[in-house]
């Protein structure tokens, strides 16, 4: 019974559990997935246990914005603006995404043809027509297909049944069930054609390099901010990569805007996103909303207006901290983890679903931790935070506070301690490891 909860996770005890100096049971070749997946499936069954206990209470504290009047309208108020595809730019200031991510809403459109176009306020008739709702899920089905489809791939070191488990377990955490799948985002599919992609591109196969750029620079046509990784191939001065990578870019994004409404639907399109840009409120899901928070807290939150211009140059900060930090760490892992860190906090208007992107960083992190050699391996830190942040926090419950701050609270602090740890700690243990060679 001593390591029963390793049996339960199809592990035995001569593989995992060796005895140290001291006589204590030490994880081994698993230990990074096991970690994670008792952390995160433990307090996932616990809030399932506590959904129980509260009748369902619980659920209303852990879904987005404490109701479920928005569930699935990221996806349908998005179909219901394409079905107008040459209009829609101008008729709302609710449309953020550039134009290719409506082309692929616009399919969805024709599959399921309404007799006139919706209107922008109309999400709730989209959801109701006829089959769209099956569609939907239809499409949340594929891609969790498509993302154990890369777990299996990019760990292939790790067990069938464990891969199984951390599937399920990523899925079933707040980022996901309650963010952007509940609320219908389509960060989902733009999480897994980076997680594509950043898998692809060091891969021997020239086709399948080159398909890497084009996944990413389908992502950025989805949300833009995915144009972040490009800097991953400056960083490894894949010059020739970097500029192909330029070229798909610009095509799938201006391309696309021909068919909803051209020029003019561009330079409409770059207002929006300074409107939202612009938008500003008390959260935990961005820099800025947390600053916000914070003055609130404090009982500032009167003088927000004069703060604002000095939280704007905090978050400019934290951007600019995450790619000098991004030439500087010598960690492969944590080269997606700088960028999707750009991703997950620095945007301002920001909703929980952002923090799916770091499911990026800990799938290359556990590669990470299969990998490489043992004096190279993550610090377990990192294998903590990512489980409290991918999981339901049961715990935070208890406390009257938002649920948004147990999701984000663990992304803060890895963020936080990956700067030390490149800037401080490897320092530190270079300068010892040069001592002790001096020595010798």
């Amino acid at each position: 019974m001593r390591y029963g909860v390793f049996r339960v996770l199809g592990v035995s005890s001569t593989e995992v559990i060796r005895q140290d100096r001291g006589g204590y049971p030490v994880l081994e070749k698993h230990k990074y997935i096991n970690i994670f997946l008792i952390i995160s499936l433990v307090c996932t069954g616990l809030f399932l246990v506590m959904l129980v206990a509260t009748k369902g209470e619980a659920a209303l504290w852990l879904v987005m914005e404490n109701n479920f009047d928005y569930t699935f309208t990221d996806h349908f108020r998005h179909v219901g603006f394409a079905s107008d595809l040459r209009n829609f730019y101008f008729n709302t200031v609710e449309a953020p995404f550039p134009a290719f991510a409506y082309l692929l809403y616009y399919l969805l459109v024709k599959i399921d043809p309404p007799a006139i176009p919706w209107g922008v306020e109309a999400w709730e008739e989209v959801r109701d027509y006829q089959f769209n709702m099956l569609i939907y899920l239809a499409i949340v089905i594929v891609l969790v297909l498509i993302f154990k489809t890369l777990i299996d791939h990019i760990l292939p070191d790790c067990p069938q049944d464990k891969r199984t488990a951390f599937a399920a377990a990523v899925l079933l955490s707040a980022p996901f069930i309650s963010g952007c799948i509940e609320r219908g985002n389509i960060s989902f599919l733009t999480a897994l054609l980076m997680l594509a992609a950043v898998y692809l591109k060091d891969e021997d196969n020239k086709y399948a390099r080159e398909a890497a750029l084009i996944l990413i620079a389908m992502a950025a046509s989805l949300k833009i901010y995915p144009a972040f990784l490009g800097f991953i191939y400056i960083k490894e001065k894949r010059w020739k990569e970097t500029v192909r990578l330029i070229i798909y870019g610009l095509l799938f994004f201006l391309v696309p805007f021909a068919f909803t409404g051209g020029i003019a639907s561009l330079i409409r399109f770059c207002k929006v996103i300074l409107f939202f840009e612009g938008k500003t409120y008390r959260s935990w899901t961005n820099i800025r909303g947390v600053l916000l928070s914070i003055s609130d807290i404090m009982g500032q939150y009167e003088n927000s207006p004069y703060f604002v211009k000095y939280f704007k140059i905090a978050e400019n900060i934290y951007l600019l901290g995450c790619l000098v930090t991004l030439f500087k760490t010598k960690a492969r892992w944590k080269y997606v983890l700088y960028m999707t860190g750009i991703m997950s906090l620095y945007v301002s208007g920001s909703h929980r679903y952002v923090a799916c992107y770091m499911m990026i960083p800990l799938v290359m992190y556990l590669r990470a931790a299969y990998t490489e050699d043992e004096g190279a391996k993550p610090r377990l830190i990192y294998c903590i935070l990512f489980a409290l942040t991918f999981t339901l926090p049961f715990y935070g419950y208890f406390t009257g506070w938002q649920s948004d701050l147990f999701v984000f609270l663990p992304i803060y602090i890895i963020m936080g301690y990956s700067f030390v740890e490149d800037w401080i700690l490897d320092r530190r243990t270079a300068g010892t490891a040069k001592t002790e060679a001096e020595h010798t």
